[in-house]
């Protein structure tokens, strides 16, 4: 099978071949996205001052304000990303190399998107944890989108049933 039918396959289903360890990693990151996903969206200050620690700025009207609008409006970008995240875990893991490239070109761009348009200390706290974080997860996504391209050559998860789970031969 080819790498970009391995990414792209020409049928969605349960039937991944690749690491199992590339599954349940994807799962952990569903499970950070989900935090991550809710306290943009649902947090009074979107998480910008809270866990970003992102200093409040001065001014009438507060212009605080549009900061945490757009935190909330990147929550819900997030939560619609983490419900096709959740789809894919569940129906249609055969798009698990997918989903991992997207998470890697997420990276890739929070990288760019950091470059671009350079926050200096003065305007944190500390230094926010998803700065921190980028690398590191670009590093994990990269490995894991690996494993997931790997054919181990039997079935890790549910055949025409969808009952196995995943690291389970059924032959």
């Amino acid at each position: 099978m080819s790498l970009v039918n391995r990414i792209l396959p020409a049928n969605a289903n349960n039937d991944y071949r690749g690491s199992p360890i590339a599954f349940y990693g994807l799962c952990l990151f569903a499970a950070v996205f989900t935090f991550r996903s809710l306290v943009h969206y649902f947090k009074e200050d979107g998480g910008a001052n809270s866990i970003a620690t992102i200093i409040t700025f001065p001014g009438s009207p507060d212009p605080d304000q549009v900061l945490y609008l757009a935190f909330s409006l990147w929550g819900s970008q997030q939560i619609i990303t983490l419900c096709i995240l959740l789809l894919v875990l569940v129906r249609y893991r055969t798009l698990i190399p997918f989903m991992l490239l997207m998470l890697v070109l997420e990276q890739v761009l929070r990288i760019g998107a950091g470059a671009m348009h350079p926050l200096t200390p003065e305007y944190f706290e500390s230094r926010p944890p998803g700065v921190r974080a980028n690398v590191p997860l670009l590093g994990i996504a990269l490995l894991l989108l690996a494993l997931s391209l790997r054919d181990l050559g039997r079935v890790t998860v549910g055949r025409a049933s969808g009952q196995a789970s995943p690291g389970v031969d059924e032959g």
